[in-house]
């Protein structure tokens, strides 16, 4: 069956079509923040750190990255944006490191704003791909903080309207946060935090392998837009890789649990090994809240903390909030499609999240849940997320996590959730004829104009969405009918989703609410329930 599985991934670019209900229903994607041509330009011509001066700017030379954040501080708005650019020696005393064509800055200290450098107030750039010569295959200059890694690195705004900052080409490392991001309209791309100057592993901050490579690598403070963060790099990081709480950040091509090339080194094949202190350390995933964000097109590869049970692994992406795109993720998949996995569960939806999409993603080898579906009825109630052509692979039984109300699962409806919802079942399949399917609404749970989505699974005892089939709208009765792209094969089969396309279609929940995982159908209309957890 394993054999079957690994071909229908191959081909699992087959179409998935979309049915849009309303412009209401489907947020507006974010707009990604432009690129600004400088007005004034600082050059970096020294990779030392001569003093922990708040003050001391380019004046006094030579000019080091400390004194030109203070420099460019300083500068009106007229002089702004300021491009902050490099161009430092190649000579050891400069921290240039000639085997590998990087400079290293080593700072020996914080500033007043208990971060490494003080905070970008608006319109600044720091851009170490500005640096003459050096390397083409990752950044030329790379931050060090100071100490075990217990000082964060750069902030960027000290208030919501110091905005419009850019750091790009640039390695983090022994920062216990990174980059703070307090203000709207910046840009990070083309950084690695955490990885070691090859790009090829990771550096631990200190404290050995619980400390990971620092404890966040991007915060988004709440109530800040438009952020964009982007072709970046995060391994090892012991917190999570981003914590995006504010709005309408795009969080898009980037690599976490890589190394730099998307690749993950060392992993663990032997299964009783898998996920324990043997294992590559890729550190955790990210979190999202607030509103509106887009997650596109990352990879998420060799996720691990270092915890042992009964403290579970951390999530891939973690969401709450509401209003989010994510689509087009790889989980357990590197960047040529190499089956690693993940330790914890994919994609992890908190009580209270609404009108979220979660589409088109590919989710291998998740430790725990594919997709966990939750709720916090006391506070608010999970409603009108939306789940289409999101693609799964398990190579083991789910399995159960002691003191959890629910099993793990590919689409996991935890028992939080309403009764309405959990009980509500989704399309039957009523006859396979070669290619053409045809059903109706599930059992005592009519669906008039739902959505259905088709699933191709294998017939063994692990649910599973291989290949998203076909999308089809029900009639007003729940009816429906389908062409496959093939007829199903020995050992191949259905399942289904219906998503509503009217409000309290379930009782008390809105139009665009997915529902879980069917039976599995195969031909004959064979029905095979789920294997019960003893």
């Amino acid at each position: 069956m394993k054999a079957i599985r690994a071909l229908l991934f191959g081909v699992m670019g087959t179409a998935v079509l979309f049915a849009l209900f309303s412009s209401n229903l489907w947020p507006k994607t974010a707009v990604a923040a432009p690129d600004t041509t400088p007005v004034t330009t600082i050059t970096v011509n020294s990779g030392k750190d001569l003093d922990t001066s708040n003050s001391t700017t380019c004046a006094t030379q030579p000019c080091t990255l400390r004194r030109a954040v203070i420099q460019a501080r300083n500068l009106p708005t007229n002089q702004r944006p300021v491009l902050i650019a490099f161009n430092i020696p190649a000579t050891a005393e400069e921290g240039y490191n000639s085997a590998l064509q990087i400079w290293k800055i080593q700072f020996i200290g914080i500033s007043t704003d208990l971060a490494t450098l003080r905070y970008l107030n608006g319109s600044i750039i720091i851009d170490g791909s500005t640096q003459p010569g050096g390397r083409t295959t990752g950044p030329k200059i790379i931050l060090v903080g100071s100490g075990t890694g217990q000082n964060d690195g750069l902030k960027l705004g000290s208030t919501a309207t110091e905005n419009a900052n850019e750091i790009r080409g640039l390695g983090f490392q022994m920062f216990k946060t990174h980059i703070y991001v307090n203000s709207s309209s910046n840009i990070i791309e083309n950084n690695w935090f955490g990885l070691s100057d090859d790009g090829t592993n990771i550096v631990l901050r200190g404290g050995g392998e619980d400390d990971g490579s620092g404890n966040t690598g991007i915060s988004v403070a709440a109530n800040i837009s438009n952020n964009v963060i982007q072709n970046n790099v995060f391994t090892g990081l012991a917190g999570v890789a981003a914590a995006i709480n504010g709005n309408t950040t795009t969080f898009a091509n980037n690599f976490i649990g890589t190394i730099a090339d998307g690749t993950v080194p060392d992993k663990e094949t032997d299964p009783n090994l898998v996920c324990l202190q043997w294992d590559w350390l890729g550190g955790s995933g990210i979190s999202i809240s607030g509103n509106g964000n887009l997650i596109e097109n990352n990879t998420f590869a060799g996720l691990r903390i270092a915890v042992s049970p009964p403290t579970i692994q951390a999530d891939t992406i973690r969401v709450s909030g509401d209003n989010h795109i994510i689509r087009n993720n790889k989980i357990g998949l590197d960047v040529g499609n190499a089956e690693i996995g993940v330790c914890g569960r994919g994609i992890y939806l908190q009580g209270g999240t609404e009108f979220n999409q979660i589409t088109t993603n590919r989710i291998v080898k998740p430790g725990l849940s594919a997709i966990s579906l939750n709720d916090t009825p006391v506070v608010s109630t999970s409603d009108a997320n939306t789940l289409r052509g999101n693609v799964i692979k398990k190579l083991t039984p789910w399995g159960e996590i002691e003191g959890n109300n629910s099993p793990e699962d590919a689409i996991q409806i935890t028992k939080s959730l309403p009764d309405a919802f959990r009980n509500f079942k989704p399309a039957a399949v009523t006859n396979i004829d070669g290619t053409a399917v045809t059903g109706t609404a599930g059992a005592a749970s009519p669906c008039p104009n739902c959505i259905v989505e088709l699933f191709l699974d294998d017939t063994d005892a692990i649910t599973e969405t291989l290949q998203s089939l076909a999308v089809v709208t029900a009639n007003a009765s729940g009816n429906w009918s389908a062409t496959l792209p093939a007829p199903l094969a020995t050992g191949q089969a259905l399942r289904t989703t219906s998503t509503t396309a009217q409000n309290n279609t379930i009782t008390g929940m809105s139009l665009g609410t997915t529902t879980g995982l069917s039976v599995l159908y195969r031909a004959a209309y064979e029905v095979f329930l789920p294997t019960l957890p003893k």
